[in-house]
C-alpha cells in the first residue's frame, strides 16, 4: 500500500506537469518513502505484539503522547506551506504526513517500553531483570534505526522535491526540515531511553551497594562490577550517542549537504 501511495503521489504530480520532464531522482525517492512508510507500519505493529506478549500494555495509557506527537508533526508540515518562498509543496507534504502517521504505532511501543521499565522490576532474581532490560533496550535500539531511515529518506525526498520548484528554498530549509523530523523521534525515544538508563542505575546499586561498606577493596570491587554491568546495560552511554548512532541527528545534516549540491 505505500508503494502505491508513492507512486499515487508520482502520477499525480505527473499529471499536473504534464509537458515537465518526468524528475526521475525525485520519483524514486517518493516511491521508497511510500514503500518505507508501509514498512515503518507493519514493523511497529509487529513490535508491538512482540512487546505485549511478554509485557502487559495497554495502547489507551501510551497513546495519547504519541498522537500529540504525530499531530504536531503534521502541523508542523503544513506551516511549511505559509513560509515565505514559493508554493506548490503539497505533493511532498503528503508523503510526510504519511510517513509521520505510519510511525505512530513504532512510537507507541516506545512509550510502551518506558512504561515497562517505569513500573515495579519483574518478579524473580536480578538476572532476570538484567534479561528484560537488556531485551527492552534492545527493542528501543531496533526502533530507532527505522525510524531514523525514515526521517533520512522524508529529508532527501523534500530536499529532492525542492529543487523541482521554479524557485527553490535555501538548502537550510531542508536541514531545518530534518531536523524537526529528528525531534519528533526524539520526542518518544528519550523518554524511554532515560526510564531504561535510570531502571539499570537502580538494579547496578541493589547488585552492588557502596553506602554502606567500609572496606576499601570491597568498594572498589563493587565499583568496578557495577560499571561493567552498566556497561552491558548501556547505561553508560549518553543520549546524543545513541541518537546519532540510530541516525535521528545525523541524518538531516547528510540530507541536507546532498540537497544543496542536487541540480537545478
Amino acid at each position: 500500500m505505500g508503494l502505491l501511495a508513492g507512486a499515487g503521489v508520482v502520477a499525480g504530480y505527473q499529471h499536473q506537469h504534464p509537458h515537465a520532464p518526468m524528475p526521475l531522482v525525485w520519483a524514486a525517492l517518493a516511491v521508497a518513502l511510500g514503500g518505507c512508510s508501509g514498512g515503518i507500519l507493519t514493523y511497529g505493529l509487529r513490535r508491538w505484539a512482540e512487546l505485549t506478549a511478554e509485557h502487559p500494555a495497554r495502547v489507551r495509557e501510551v497513546a495519547g503522547p504519541v498522537v500529540a506527537i504525530a499531530v504536531g508533526g503534521v502541523l508542523a508540515v503544513n506551516v511549511t506551506r505559509f513560509l515565505p518562498g514559493p508554493t506548490g509543496y503539497w505533493h511532498s507534504g503528503l508523503l510526510v504526513c504519511l510517513a509521520i502517521l505510519a510511525g505512530v504505532p513504532a512510537g507507541t511501543v516506545m512509550f510502551a517500553i518506558r512504561r515497562v521499565a517505569s513500573a515495579e522490576p519483574c518478579p524473580g532474581p536480578p538476572g532476570r531483570q538484567v534479561t528484560v532490560l537488556l531485551g527492552l533496550r534492545r527493542l528501543l535500539q531496533r526502533l530507532l534505526a527505522a525510524e531514523g531511515a525514515v526521517v533520512t529518506l522524508v529529508t532527501f525526498q523534500f530536499g529532492a522535491y525542492s529543487e523541482l520548484q521554479p524557485n527553490p528554498r535555501p538548502a537550510q530549509y531542508v536541514l531545518i526540515f530534518g531536523g524537526v523530523g529528528s525531534v519528533l523521534v526524539a520526542a518518544a525515544y528519550v523518554p524511554a531511553w532515560t526510564a531504561l538508563r535510570h531502571r539499570a542505575h537502580l538494579l547496578c546499586r541493589e547488585l552492588f551497594p557502596l553506602d554502606d561498606l567500609d572496606d576499601g577493596a570491597t568498594i572498589l570491587s563493587n565499583a568496578a562490577d557495577g560499571q561493567r554491568l552498566e556497561q552491558v546495560l548501556g547505561a553508560d552511554r549518553g543520549i546524543l550517542a545513541d541518537l546519532q548512532n540510530g541516525l535521528a541527528v545525523a541524518a538531516p545534516l547528510l540530507a541536507g549537504a546532498v540537497a544543496a549540491f542536487l541540480p537545478h
